[in-house]
């Protein structure tokens, strides 16, 4: 059943999206063992009192060990955005190939191809369409940012170029006859056109902002095509949608009239929790990039040097770092999902959220990880009949 548009999310149910939010974290990033796992999921506080003890334990294991290497940890980050990306694509459209192989293989009537499955297909079919551009305008906004970013280090070049012109014509130089000074200047300016390098550098920023926008309007579609495949009452403010494209309330609505579509129920609402996952982890893909893009602006030498290197870390500390980010952000959520207000869905959604990408937050070097995991627990939480 669809809930009512005035849901509003008690705080049993915040503890239970908080609960899927760490599980989901935990879980991805193996921090804790299976059996640690299964008491940890019945609530906070276990989640918390697991998390504890292995960071305990984690801590004497790595007390006397020195920190590898790490070698542009941004930089090394931006090829696994774009191949993680592709491989959401892949795992879609498989699913997507698999239940439509079970489609053709059903008896359906007529009446439930056209109360639901007809529909369906085509909406699976598009969302993997736009999902496919996505990762493309994604790959084309790097190639786009790394081309702005040598453009920008030659410019550099030249404006240093024509900075050592200005101080020696300022100084000894300056004193040498005008026919000197024109030879000098010509070397110079020859040997370097600083001017053609501004022009480059304007052209490639234009054109990294053009594909930037493209990748904006892509993750806007696809963002319209989610909305579409959620409870309507868990729907922030969108705009009126046709009756026609709203693919859920179809199903729900297609379900107790064709008894034929049991039999598919659970992977169509398995693929309703993908395509939103999708999307967030695209969004998060596209924001991350971001960052990392704008450290790659700041140390473009380094960046083009370091591209292929491969980094260095000790899988312990590392898993300690982010044990000791869940810590804290289990202890401030369990106080968030306590709170009495009676918050609708959306807006709590929000306050999570906020939470998490807290800037000084003691988590704040796993909110990339547990803004995903939250859209993982979304995904399950916001489709449930």
């Amino acid at each position: 059943m669809i809930l009512n548009r005035n849901y509003f999310i008690a705080p049993p149910q915040r503890e239970a999206l908080i609960t899927l939010t760490a599980i989901a974290y935990i879980e991805e990033h193996g921090l804790l063992k299976p059996e640690q796992l299964e008491d940890a999921k019945q609530s906070l506080h276990a989640l918390f009192l697991r998390a504890s003890g292995e960071e305990t334990m984690l801590r004497k294991l790595i007390e006397m060990l020195k920190t590898s290497r790490h070698i542009h940890h941004s930089f090394a980050s931006i090829s696994g955005i774009l191949t993680g990306a592709t491989k959401s694509v892949a795992v879609v459209n498989d699913k997507v190939n698999r239940l439509r192989a079970q489609i053709e293989r059903m008896p359906l009537s007529a009446e439930a191809h056209a109360d639901f499955v007809g529909a369906f297909l085509s909406f699976s079919q598009e969302f993997l369409l736009k999902a496919a551009g996505f990762t493309d305008a994604l790959a084309q906004y790097l190639a786009a940012r790394e081309q702005e970013a040598r453009a920008q280090t030659l410019y550099r070049i030249a404006s240093d170029a024509r900075e050592r012109l200005r101080q020696r014509l300022a100084g000894n130089l300056g004193q040498a006859s005008a026919k000197a000074e024109a030879r000098i200047k010509n070397e110079i300016v020859s040997s370097f056109d600083y001017g053609d390098a501004g022009s480059s550098l304007e052209t490639a920023r234009h054109h990294a902002r053009t594909m930037e926008q493209d990748v904006v309007d892509q993750l806007r579609a696809i963002q319209q095509m989610c909305s579409l495949a959620m409870n309507p009452a868990l729907r922030d403010q969108f705009a009126k949608i046709d009756p026609q494209s709203d693919i859920f309330a179809r199903f729900s609505e297609a379900l107790p009239r064709h008894s034929s579509l049991d039999e598919i129920k659970e992977a169509v609402l398995e693929l309703f929790k993908l395509y939103q996952h999708s999307h967030g982890m695209f969004q998060l893909d596209y924001q991350k990039l971001n960052r990392a893009l704008e450290t790659m602006m700041d140390n473009t030498d380094a960046y083009f040097l370091a591209k292929e290197e491969d980094r260095d870390v000790t899988a312990k500390r590392e898993k300690l770092r982010k044990i000791e980010g869940l810590i804290p952000f289990l202890e401030q959520s369990a106080r968030l999902a306590a709170g009495e207000e009676m918050d609708a869905y959306p807006t709590f959604s929000r306050q999570l959220s906020a939470a998490i990408s807290e800037r000084r937050a003691p988590w704040n070097h796993i909110a990339d990880d547990l803004l995903r995991a939250k859209v993982q627990a979304e995904a399950e939480f916001s489709t449930r009949l």
